[in-house]
């Protein structure tokens, strides 16, 4: 039970919403930040269960925010609303060296969000550029 509250608790207190245009806000609110970003959102019409909707929202937020701190000012998102999942991509270049950008929980929590949802999320670091790819389940979604 520890680890499913860890995995699914709101780090800040606020409770993001569930419905996809809360998407649009939050890259609004990072473009505001000075990150440059690309976004496709197919499919946004499609509302999700809340535990995806909120998984893939803190996902998604993480992911922006190790763009900024991490990458080059510039970041690439799609976000895929699917028949039976939720993909979401970010990828962004890296001034480092190749590595994971590392030293706090960021990676691991979002890890963790996914597969409690019975998703996936891989992420990597290759020539210059970091990817993360999310996968949520609709289907597990009842959690």
């Amino acid at each position: 039970i520890d680890r499913l509250v860890r995995a699914l608790r709101d780090d800040d207190g606020e409770a993001p919403p569930a419905n996809p245009a809360a998407i649009e806000e939050l890259l609004a609110r990072h473009r505001a930040g000075g990150l440059r970003i690309e976004a496709d959102l197919s499919g946004a019409g499609r509302v999700l269960p809340r535990s995806v909707a909120w998984a893939g929202y803190r996902i998604l937020q993480e992911s922006l925010t190790n763009a900024a701190r991490h990458g080059l000012g510039t970041a690439t998102v799609a976000v895929s609303f699917q028949p039976q999942a939720v993909e979401i991509t970010v990828t962004n270049p890296t001034a480092g060296n190749g590595s994971t950008p590392g030293g706090g929980h960021g990676i691991v929590g979002m890890r963790e969000r996914a597969s409690v949802l019975g998703g996936t999320l891989e992420a990597a670091a290759d020539h210059g550029v970091f990817r993360l790819h999310a996968r949520l389940p609709h289907s597990l979604a009842g959690l």
